[in-house]
């Protein structure tokens, strides 16, 4: 190798070097932190309860509501759609929950699709709680309750305080519920 080489591939190593350092000293810590909250089995509340109240949302027919409606002493927000698959799977122990806890807990589904195809689903499955369209507003109601993936199936658990007890990305077996809904009642 000449010197003229040795200058070029110490100068290219010097460049990679530098890029890796202003890459690290560049990156957002509130990356890693928010990796770790994830599984946090107590998730940080972000957004006060009187906030949580008034969530706006928009039920199959168009009608308004907001969360603070319902006064059971545990709500449960699940986002779900009639095309994914564990949502369809999910279902079914949702149902169940409801009809078990029918005066302490209430279910809100909040459906990323179409009311009719929303409405549709419900009606073959059954559903014995209500749904509502996450529409425009998939976003705010992401960072409310925590979905920090955008993953479908999501639940958050809600208590009485209307702190945020409880989310999960994925399905939902009915013993996982049950056992979760044990620790706020």
């Amino acid at each position: 190798m000449t010197r003229k080489s040795h200058l070029l591939t110490l100068l290219s190593l010097l460049c990679i070097a530098g890029g890796v350092f202003l890459f690290y000293i560049t990156m957002p810590q509130q990356a890693v932190t928010d990796e770790v909250q994830i599984t946090d089995p107590q998730p940080k509340q972000t957004i006060s309860p009187a906030s949580i109240n008034a969530i706006p949302f928009i039920d199959l027919e168009g009608k308004s509501h907001i969360l603070g409606d319902w006064k059971q002493p545990v709500l449960i927000v699940n986002f779900w759609a009639p095309w994914c698959v564990p949502c369809r799977r999910e279902v079914p122990a949702l149902i169940a929950l409801q009809k078990e806890y029918e005066t302490q807990v209430q279910i809100l589904g909040l459906v990323f699709d179409s009311a009719e195809n929303a409405a549709s689903f419900a009606t073959d499955y059954g559903m014995n709680y209500p749904s509502f369209l996450a529409g425009s507003q998939i976003s705010m109601y992401s960072a409310v309750f925590g979905n920090r993936s955008g993953a479908l199936p999501f639940t958050a658990i809600i208590d009485q305080a209307r702190t945020i007890r409880f989310t999960h990305t994925g399905e939902l077996s009915l013993s996982i519920l049950r056992e979760e809904i044990s620790k706020i009642l």
